[in-house]
């Protein structure tokens, strides 16, 4: 080997070991390096509970006939009551929205199996907002009276859920704290500020309650019994706390 080709060599790896050294720590302002902090990382949860002030119930009207424009014409002029039977409760048009609209046949079968002739079948269904609780067993009694013949649940929420957002928040921190100082204190160490929050929400839950169209109709659109109960907000923050 010739002087000129160990030379080289000799740079070569110095050049390599020059690149390690500096993959192995982040370079400060002034040249030098610095040491990545050591941190604990927690998981902190809190749970808010609230009152609904709102309620939404699916309602719908599902006509049979074998002609399918009978069919549609029978079903709109029972939803056009139902509608007009919410509108006279105080319930207002930008709080009735069509949710489902359609029309099937359904096939028909003689008593040996064989097909025959076909039934048509039309739905339509309306998500209806109440935003005065009180009327809601009205609500659902008076449309049943009127032609609905399904309702498929309501569930109860709040119209503006920021307040409990911000108590489940101030739970998960105050958790989050609290399980981050249970670890330094058992490891000897202690709590510096946070170095990074996020933050996951998974509410609220409304509460639901199923009604049968059927426990209005032989009260002549009585009020349905429904309970509100509660409704609650599950939030949970990951904060990574750095220790001195």
């Amino acid at each position: 080997m010739t002087p000129k080709f160990k030379f080289t060599s000799i740079l070569l790896a110095a050049l390599i070991g020059l690149l390690t050294l500096s993959a192995c720590a982040t370079p400060a302002a002034g040249g030098g390096a610095v040491e990545q902090p050591h941190t604990i990382s927690v998981t902190g949860s809190g749970i808010a509970y609230g009152k609904p002030d709102i309620a939404i119930a699916q309602i719908g009207v599902q006509t049979r006939d074998e002609n399918p424009g009978r069919a549609v014409s029978e079903n709109t002029e029972k939803m056009n009551a139902v509608i007009a039977a919410l509108k006279e409760l105080g319930v207002e048009e930008k709080d009735i929205q069509t949710s489902n609209f359609s029309v099937y046949a359904q096939q028909n079968y003689d008593n040996n199996g064989a097909p025959t002739d076909y039934t048509y079948v039309a739905d339509n269904t309306v998500s209806v907002t109440i935003r005065n609780l009180s009327k809601v067993g009205d609500a659902l009694g008076k449309a049943v009276a009127a032609g609905a013949n399904s309702i498929y649940g309501v569930s109860f929420g709040v119209s503006d859920q920021s307040a409990l957002e911000a108590e489940a928040r101030d739970k998960a921190m105050a958790d989050a704290k609290a399980r981050a100082e249970q670890l330094a204190a058992a490891a000897g160490v202690t709590l510096d500020t946070p170095m990074n929050i996020s933050e996951y929400s998974y509410g609220p839950a409304p509460y639901a309650y199923d009604v049968r169209a059927e426990a209005a109709v032989g009260g002549g659109g009585a009020p349905v019994p429904v309970s509100t109960g509660q409704i609650q907000v599950n939030l949970q923050v990951s904060v990574t706390y750095i220790i001195k």
